[in-house]
């Protein structure tokens, strides 16, 4: 017979064992969908909607975003539980009544760290719980500011994720 000690110790090696922290993706990703060298109004969508695939319940920890044109914009990661209207690039992000009921999180990049050619913005301490059945978030990108993206300097990023899902492989 095992102690209760003994017992506590098993308990808790087996409720930390399913919670491991992943970055999703492995390696940043880009924002699809941008067309190099036009111009972006504030609150106009970057790119198209994209789809991430994540652990199906977890804890959003931390974000980062690559700025690899360098101009330090803000870019605000608007994220879905389930999969939104795809507007055209460079149109107004106006989600639906309806979409915004699946609405996670917003993560704002606004404060950059100038790395000479390029730009990074890194967003701390979210601790937005969330359980997603399906295991994909649906991300749009929303621009800030006005903005132009040269060719080859397409933006990407990375969420850090305390993740709850015994079964989720990156």
């Amino acid at each position: 017979m095992i102690s209760q000690n003994e017992l506590l110790e098993q308990i808790k090696r087996l409720v930390f064992a399913t919670k491991t922290i992943v970055s999703c993706p492995v390696v940043p990703m880009e924002i699809p969908g941008i067309t190099a060298a036009t111009e972006l109004d504030a609150g106009d969508t970057l790119g198209t909607v994209m789809a991430l695939k994540v652990p199906r319940s977890g804890i959003i920890y931390s974000a980062t975003f690559f700025d690899l044109d360098d101009d330090g914009i803000q870019v605000d990661l608007e994220i879905f539980k389930r999969k939104i209207a795809d507007v055209a690039f460079d149109a107004a992000y106006a989600p639906s009544d309806a979409e915004m009921l699946h609405f996670l999180t917003e993560i704002a990049f606004f404060s950059f760290d100038d790395h000479i050619n390029s730009q990074t913005s890194r967003v701390k301490g979210l601790n937005e719980a969330y359980t997603v059945p399906d295991g994909l978030f649906y991300i749009q990108g929303v621009t800030r500011g006005l903005s132009n993206i040269a060719a080859n300097a397409m933006p990407r990023f990375q969420l850090q994720i305390l993740s709850f899902d015994p079964d989720y492989e990156g």
